[in-house]
Order: structure tokens, then C-alpha cells, then sequence
């Protein structure tokens, strides 16, 4: 007689199956009870897309009620597993779930928990609960939801800074078909198989294709188990609407996290689970109302027959991972307590035997924040430095290069839209982030830096080689158009009426040494946009820089010339010729922007009301920026605006891509002295 496979007694497997029975009949109860407040919610919003939210039904019912360990009334807790959503799609489903929870959520101006009537507000304006889940409105959301793709990023931000605390913690981030052909996702999803971050699972929510649907085969869930097993994952394939293959997957991806394997799960899900007028590629994004509403709901209703059972099938509360119960470390040592026991420029330079390079007068910026980032780094542990293909600009090798903080350094590669979003994921855990790439890779993220600087991230975003001095690799190295970008930015306000972040653009190294240290104090976004090649000093250790300011070079009565970054040499350089014409200019430093305007218009005043302003970038945004703070100044100015208005083929050097661009020191000179009808001496 053959032995059974098993050495579990047969009774036991019975047991098993009736527990497994009343845990499915449960989620499912939950699952109708959700999907039918989902339908509600839209239809009294007008907003959403319920079909799709309702797609993801029971892997939130069943990883938020069955699989994950958290506690609702404490989901920030270091040891609580995650949800991340990479589709605001999914939203209302979340919403309804943390409501049904009592998840915290800030309401009318106080934390509180959700409530099912509070859903009634979803999406309005001045509701709790916006259309794309935010930070600061719902504790179980952690990050903004952002681009299509960025979910996976997110994720990974969050797993890598539980890394760096040592807590225990894992990561589920829903992933909708609508993202399968975004970059960005497979950037991160990369990244998870290279650093072997097993404590991200993310889950992706498909449909099989069909004909009423834009979706494609290779996109659909076989193909994506074959491209996903391709780049490292253990892959699976499950009925997304099956809470026993969904706790089982889940089950296994834990499994597999202890040997350092990654899982990905493909869950076959279908839009508008439970209603099969709604399923279908004609219903995505369409909310039923009226008699559509109402029938709608009797038929998901009636989905409970069959699919839970008359007794037993109330579901449990989440369950918290038990704490170590290790005592609490003492406090750290504060950020800004840190920073102002940092060594000043000079010491810095000593400390990194450069001093006889201090003596000559000459550095790079990009030196000098690497010194910078290397000294808030041992100054703080919450320090990160992240990078993309810029170790070449020699903006963070000292950061890598030192034992004491080379745990703290990440390299990404190419993927840039990925490393913002990973910097504003670990911003979110306390974490101070500086990211860096070419300005011209950058400028191909500026979604994700929108999305952090919304977020109000505590994040500084490093551009290196921007200006016109990237034009010495080709055309396609340099990057002209990031200023007017990111100025879209800064120029937005905050709640409380605060810029939404910095540009700032260090024109030496003792700028640079400083902005750097400013933007790491300044909690919110900061953009440095630091030019290639060496540049002479400008400025000395008495020189205070400071957010929302600007430096005085020289003072005159004829013009005032504003500058900033790599420009500001070159208006130096334009000082001799504006003296042999005649001109008494005052230059000015413009390295910060939003900036004091009204201190600008003072010195603009003082010069006759005349105003040139000089930019290494197209677009003009610098003398946009003055030339609305003059606007709304109701006076009368002259301003003329020197820019990037085409881009040279390419230069060997600086100065030759300067002139090809017409922002030579001689063009300064020809500029100034038509606008004030100037003659040379003698």
C-alpha cells in the first residue's frame, strides 16, 4: 500500500480546509461590502473610475483584513507592512476600506478616524479624501500617488530606508495594466531584482484582453509571468478574485523573502467585479447612476450567495507584527544641530588634503558640494546621496568612497524618473536626499520632481553640467530648458502661502558650498543646478548665503545687470568694457529663486529703473521672474532679457559656446550699451 504524501493527519487537512473556507466566505463578505461603497461613493462624487477600483477588490480586502501585518489605528508604526497604490484609480477602494477600518485621516483640520460618512467627500475640493491619494490626508498613505509607474519606485524608497533603520516591514504596491508600458516601472522593478529587495512584493492587477479593451497580449497576465521570471522574479500567476490564492502567493512571497527572492504576483482580476453589465473595457471610467446605480447594487449584493456562508463569515481585524520589544533608542542628535557643527569651506578642503587647491583660488562647484555632501553626511546618518550616471561630475565619489557612509550611497544607473521618486519615498521616512544626475537626464524626471515637490518632500535634486557648458559633449548633453521648468515649480505656494521650493545656482565653490548645506536644512524641495568645469572664487567665508536672497557683486548707477550660476564670470568679465563705455553697472547674484523681491526692485530703482538680465538657459525664465516682480510692483522698468534663443550644434569649449550663443562678455557689453545709448571713452 502506497503512503500518503503528506505526514499532516487527514483530519488536520480537513481542518485546514474549513478554516481556509470561513476565511474565503469572510473576504469575500468584505469584498461585496466594499465594492458596493465603492459604487456608492463615485456615484455621489461624480468622480473615479469604480470599475477598475472594484478590479482590485479582494487583494485589498484580503491583504489589508488577512495578509498584511499592521495596526489600522498605527500605520506609520516602523513594523507595519505597506499598501502603495501606482494607480490613483484604485483609490475609492482603499478609502472605503480605511473607513470600514477607522484608519486616522486629517478631516476638517484634526486627525480622526475615517468614517464611512466622510466617503461622501471624496474628491471635492475642500474634502478629506482627494482623487489622487496625497500624503498628509490618510495614514495609510505614505506617498503620493504620482506618474503611472511610479508605485514600484515608491516602494523600493520605502523598503530601502526600512533598510537602513533595521525594521521589519514589507511592501505591497497594486500595479494597474494602464502602467505595463511605462519606463519608469520597469526601472524600478530592475532595481528590486538588483538590490534583491524581497520585502517589495508588487502585485499587478490585470484583466485578460479582450476585444472591448485597449489592452494588448503582451500585456496580459501569461506574457507578463514570462517577462518578469525574465528579469529576476519569482513570478506567479493567480485569480486576483480568489482570497485562498491570494493569501497563498502572499504566503510564498514571505517564504521566498528569506532566501532574498524577490516575488511578483499577477493577480487576473476583472473591471467591475461582481456587476456583469460594468465588466468590459466600455464601462472603465463611466460611473452608473440612477437606475444603473441601484441595479448595480442589487446584483453585487446578491453575489453573497454562494460565495460566503450564513454563519462564520464575519472577517478578523488586521493583525500588527509583534514588536521585538527592545528598549527605545535615545534620541538622535537633531538635523539642525548637526549642521552647525559642520566644518566651514575651508576646513573641509583641509580635512580632504585639498587645501593647496583652497590657496589657488580655483574650484568647481560640483567639488565643493561633494565636499558639502560628504560633511552632512558624517554629520547626520539621515543623509542619502543618490545618483545617476554623474559620478563622472564628480558630484558625490568622496560621499561613496568614505566606509563610514558608503551604506548611505545609491547608484542608479540611468534611471533617473525612478531615483526622484525613490529620493521622495525616503524623504518621507525622515531621510534627507540629495539625487543627482545631468541636468539634461533630469529634466526628463521633472514629473516625479513636480510630484515630490507637492508632497512637500524634503529632497534636493543635484543637476549637474547644466547650461550651456554641457554643449562641450554635443547638443544632446546640454540642458538649457531646466530653469523655466523648475521655476513652474518654486512658483507655487504651499497651504500656508510658502514657495514649494528653491532653485538655487552656486556660481563658485563657496556658494556651493553653502547652498548645499541651505538646501539640506530647508524642509522641501530645492533644485541645485550647478555648471561644469573649474570656476574662480567669487566669494569668501564672510559671505552669507541664504534661501530667497541674492549677492550684491558691485554696486552702480546706470544699470543693474542680474545673473546667476556660470554667467555670473562672465558679467564679471564684461566689467572692463562697460567701464572703457561708460557705464556705472551694478551686478547682482541672483542665486536663489523665489528671491527678495522687493530688496531687487530697491537696487533697480537705484539704477535708473534699467534692468538687463543674463541666463545661460532658454526661455528666458530668470528675466521672467524679475520682470514680474516688477509688474507687480506698479513702477515704471526697462528690462531686457539675454538668453539661450538657439542652441549651438555644439563647442569645443565654454567660451565658444558662449559666443556661438551670443552671451559673450563683448555681447554683454554691445547689449548694455544700447540700451542706455552709451559711447566708449576718449
Amino acid at each position: 500500500m502506497s503512503q500518503p504524501s503528506s505526514s499532516v493527519p487527514a483530519s488536520s487537512n480537513s481542518s485546514n480546509l474549513a478554516l481556509g473556507a470561513i476565511h474565503d466566505s469572510a473576504a469575500h463578505a468584505k469584498a461585496i461590502q466594499l465594492a458596493s461603497t465603492v459604487l456608492e461613493t463615485c456615484a455621489a462624487a461624480g468622480v473615479g473610475n469604480p470599475t477598475v477600483a472594484m478590479s482590485a477588490t479582494h487583494l485589498v480586502t484580503t491583504l489589508l483584513w488577512q495578509s498584511m501585518r499592521w495596526d489600522p489605528s498605527s500605520p506609520r508604526d516602523a513594523t507595519c507592512d505597506r499598501i502603495i497604490l501606482s494607480d490613483a484609480a484604485f483609490a475609492p477602494m482603499l478609502y472605503a476600506a480605511a473607513a470600514d477600518l477607522g484608519v486616522p485621516a486629517f478631516v476638517d483640520g484634526a486627525w480622526r478616524p475615517l468614517a464611512t460618512a466622510d466617503l461622501a467627500r471624496f474628491g471635492a475640493a475642500d474634502g478629506p479624501l482627494p482623487t489622487t491619494p496625497a500624503t498628509g490626508t490618510l495614514g495609510l498613505v505614505e506617498h503620493s500617488t504620482a506618474a503611472h509607474g511610479a508605485g514600484v519606485s515608491h516602494a523600493v524608497g520605502n523598503a530601502l530606508a526600512a533598510r537602513l533603520d533595521g525594521a521589519e516591514r514589507r511592501v505591497y504596491v497594486l500595479v494597474s495594466e494602464a502602467e505595463l508600458r511605462e519606463g519608469q516601472l520597469w526601472e524600478a522593478l530592475a532595481h528590486v531584482v538588483e538590490e534583491r529587495l524581497a520585502s517589495v512584493t508588487p502585485v499587478f492587477v490585470v484583466g485578460t484582453p479582450a476585444t472591448t479593451d485597449r489592452s494588448a497580449p503582451i500585456d496580459g497576465p501569461d506574457a507578463l509571468v514570462r517577462r518578469l521570471t525574465a528579469l529576476g522574479f519569482h513570478a506567479t500567476a493567480i485569480d486576483g478574485h480568489a482570497p485562498a490564492q491570494i493569501r497563498a502567493s502572499i504566503d510564498d512571497a514571505v517564504a521566498k523573502a528569506k532566501e532574498n527572492r524577490p516575488t511578483a504576483i499577477v493577480a487576473r482580476t476583472t473591471k467591475g467585479w461582481g456587476v456583469k453589465f460594468l465588466q468590459g473595457g466600455a464601462w472603465s471610467g463611466r460611473i452608473p447612476s440612477g437606475d444603473k446605480l441601484k441595479a448595480a447594487l442589487d446584483e453585487i449584493r446578491s453575489a453573497r450567495v454562494g460565495l460566503t456562508r450564513s454563519f462564520g463569515s464575519e472577517i478578523a481585524r488586521p493583525t500588527a507584527r509583534a514588536k521585538d520589544g527592545a528598549p527605545a533608542a535615545a534620541p538622535a542628535m537633531s538635523f539642525t544641530d548637526a549642521v552647525e557643527q559642520m566644518p566651514d569651506f575651508a576646513r573641509a578642503m583641509r580635512e580632504a588634503d585639498m587645501f593647496a587647491v583652497y590657496q589657488s583660488g580655483r574650484l568647481s562647484v560640483r567639488r565643493a558640494h561633494a565636499l558639502a555632501l560628504r560633511a552632512l553626511g558624517r554629520a547626520h546618518a539621515s543623509t542619502i546621496s543618490l545618483e545617476a550616471d554623474a559620478r563622472t561630475s564628480a558630484t558625490s565619489e568622496l560621499f561613496a568612497q568614505d566606509r563610514t557612509l558608503a551604506s548611505r550611497f545609491l547608484e542608479f544607473r540611468s534611471a533617473e524618473a525612478h531615483m526622484v521618486s525613490v529620493a521622495a519615498a525616503l524623504a518621507a521616512h525622515g531621510k534627507v536626499p540629495f539625487a543627482a544626475a545631468s541636468a539634461r537626464a533630469l529634466t526628463r524626471a521633472h514629473e516625479g520632481i513636480e510630484a515630490a515637490a507637492r508632497a512637500g518632500a524634503h529632497a534636493t535634486f543635484v543637476a549637474t553640467n547644466a547650461g550651456l557648458g554641457g554643449l562641450v559633449g554635443g547638443s544632446s548633453e546640454a540642458s538649457v530648458g531646466d530653469v523655466a521648468w523648475f521655476r513652474g515649480i518654486v512658483a507655487q505656494r504651499d497651504g500656508a502661502g510658502n514657495p514649494s521650493g528653491y532653485l538655487l545656482q552656486p556660481s563658485d565653490a563657496f556658494s556651493a558650498y553653502a547652498l548645499t548645506i541651505a538646501a539640506a536644512e530647508h524642509d522641501g524641495v530645492c533644485l541645485l543646478r550647478m555648471p561644469g568645469g573649474e570656476q574662480e572664487f567669487l566669494y569668501n567665508a564672510e559671505t552669507n548665503f541664504r534661501l530667497g536672497r541674492f549677492e550684491i557683486l558691485f554696486e552702480g548707477t546706470d544699470l543693474l545687470i542680474v545673473t546667476a550660476g556660470a554667467m555670473v564670470h562672465e558679467v564679471n568679465r564684461a566689467l572692463d568694457g562697460l567701464d572703457d563705455a561708460g557705464i556705472s553697472a551694478t551686478i547682482v547674484d541672483l542665486y536663489s529663486i523665489p528671491f527678495d523681491e522687493e530688496a531687487l526692485l530697491a537696487l533697480a530703482n537705484a539704477n535708473g529703473g534699467r534692468i538687463l538680465v543674463v541666463e545661460d538657459n532658454a526661455g528666458g525664465a530668470l528675466a521672467t521672474a524679475v520682470s514680474e516682480a516688477c509688474t507687480s510692483s506698479g513702477d515704471a522698468f526697462t528690462i531686457e532679457s539675454m538668453c539661450v534663443h538657439m542652441l549651438p550644434a555644439s563647442a569645443r569649449t565654454h567660451d565658444e559656446a558662449l559666443k556661438a550663443a551670443g552671451l559673450s562678455a563683448a555681447d554683454i557689453v554691445a547689449r548694455a550699451r544700447r540700451m542706455i545709448g552709451a559711447r566708449t571713452r576718449g
